[in-house]
């Protein structure tokens, strides 16, 4: 019999395999659309997306998480699930395609328009796609989810290409994310196919409800606080301003998203596995927080030290006003990483109230920042991310592992011979970078600042971190 850890490593292998494989090539072309592309570009995206993600956010109320949680589920269920779920976002698109004039007014953009009518075909795509990830979940195939997830990254990504280099503008992303979303609902439907009839009735769905509601509504107040930037940006600053903190926030969030993808994608349907084994699941966090922290740090202030030349040398001149921006938002990165996947360990344990109750203190916190921030205009919303989000951390996480049975400074000692290692990284890339100066090429000075990091890194990694050092070397050999 398949033990959980046996489980948690074919997860990851296969997760991280299909999006760390998938990423290598997007994020080549990436860098190349951006190349192609305006900041105006992305600053239409970014206010488009502010208002079809916040709907996105209701499309399946909690449902999903509270399928995949759940120990028992019969048929009926997922039924009456079903039902809810085509309800939602019937209403959500007809919703959205009615709001479309007045958010374009709110911005003061008619392109808006027809750009949000296209977006809304995801609703859509969200009713057929629900029931088959949860049971790809439930079953724990990540080989399959990790396969589809690949194919459909490649393809959009390839798509949104050709689209930019024909100069189709806003469109090569708006179209490009549309059809990877086509692909991935396709895919998942012929791997787990539906063999039933949506039920209309909540019948016994009191338990289900519930816990969906929390989850919702904790969704909604995280994309409020995430989103709140790009809304008061666009409004107070402008859309070119917005583009440029949109792909600023886009590189130094990037790695955040991609690994936390493969973390959470993973950690939910296991924590729920084994939520009635507490020394199993403690055991699993510090794990996890002591291997997230060794890659979370160098990458993110590894970022952040060579802002300078990833902006010039890979975006071009008119990004040069994404490099402080950039710099500012790596640094505050990781613990954004860190706190990602808590939250998974929670909801699995039953409590999504706390990630309720946690999200709605960053909602209350960092809009508030923001607004301050946009008087010292783009920077000064950077540097609030960086002065207000550690201080929501520091009372989020304690409330998280008080449900998880965990000490704080058990679980800032699995962080802190990360942190430390990574700061002796940063000061010698900037002592180096201050030694080069404008003596050698762009290139080869980003190159040297780059091996630099890795040798002082790895230095001090192992020399200081073992531990760590070898939990990531049996789990990638594993």
């Amino acid at each position: 019999m398949t033990t959980v850890r046996e489980q948690v490593l074919t997860g990851l292998k296969w997760t991280a395999g299909g999006k760390l494989g998938a990423q290598v090539i997007t994020w080549a072309i990436t860098l190349v659309v951006m190349r192609l592309l305006t900041p105006e570009d992305y600053g239409l995206l970014a206010m488009a997306s502010v208002f079809v993600a916040f709907m996105l956010m209701l499309s399946e109320a909690g449902l999903g998480p509270a399928l995949i949680q759940k120990q028992d589920l019969d048929e009926t269920a997922l039924r009456s699930v079903f039902a809810i779920v085509i309800i939602a976002n019937i209403s959500l698109l007809l919703l959205l395609n009615l709001l479309t004039p007045f958010i374009a007014a709110f911005f003061d953009e008619e392109r808006l328009i027809l750009i949000l009518h296209v977006l809304s075909l995801q609703f859509l795509l969200t009713i057929f796609g629900t029931l088959p990830s949860v049971q790809l979940y439930r079953q724990l195939k990540f080989r399959s989810l990790s396969l589809i997830s690949f194919l459909t990254t490649i393809v959009g990504s390839i798509l949104t290409l050709i689209l930019a280099f024909a100069q189709f503008g806003v469109w090569a992303l708006v179209l490009g994310n549309l059809f990877a979303g086509i692909l991935s609902v396709i895919a998942m439907n012929v791997v787990a196919p539906l063999h039933f009839f949506p039920k209309f009735s909540v019948a016994g769905m009191r338990n289900l409800l519930s816990f969906g509601g929390n989850v919702t509504l904790s969704r909604l107040l995280w994309f409020f606080y995430t989103q709140a930037d790009i809304a008061i940006i666009g409004k107070l600053l402008g859309k070119e301003t917005l583009g440029v903190y949109s792909i600023a926030m886009q590189l130094a969030s990037l790695p955040v998203q991609r690994i936390s993808a493969i973390i959470n994608q993973v950690a939910f349907p296991v924590f729920s596995r084994i939520q009635d084994n507490r020394e199993q699941f403690s055991s699993f966090i510090l794990k996890a927080a002591r291997m997230l922290s060794l890659v979370a740090f160098p990458i993110l202030w590894g970022i952040s030290s060579i802002a300078d030349e990833i902006v010039q040398l890979f975006l071009g001149e008119k990004w040069h006003n994404a490099i402080l921006p950039l710099q500012l938002l790596a640094l505050m990165m990781p613990l954004r990483m860190i706190a990602n996947f808590l939250p998974s360990a929670v909801d699995a344990l039953g409590r999504p109230d706390v990630t309720m109750r946690n999200v709605l203190l960053a909602s209350i916190v960092m809009p508030i920042a923001f607004l301050i921030g946009c008087n010292w205009g783009l920077e000064g919303v950077a540097l609030s991310w960086v002065i207000a989000y550690p201080l929501v951390f520091f009372i989020n996480i304690q409330r998280m592992l008080r449900v998880i049975e965990l000490r704080l400074s058990d679980f800032f000692y699995a962080m802190m011979p990360a942190m430390g290692t990574t700061i002796g990284m940063y000061l010698a890339v900037q002592a180096t970078a201050i030694l080069l100066a404008d003596h050698v090429d762009q290139w080869a000075k980003l190159l040297i600042l780059i091996v630099t990091g890795i040798l002082v890194y790895g230095s001090l990694t192992l020399f200081f971190n073992k531990r760590s050092y070898h939990e990531v070397i049996d789990l990638v050999r594993r």
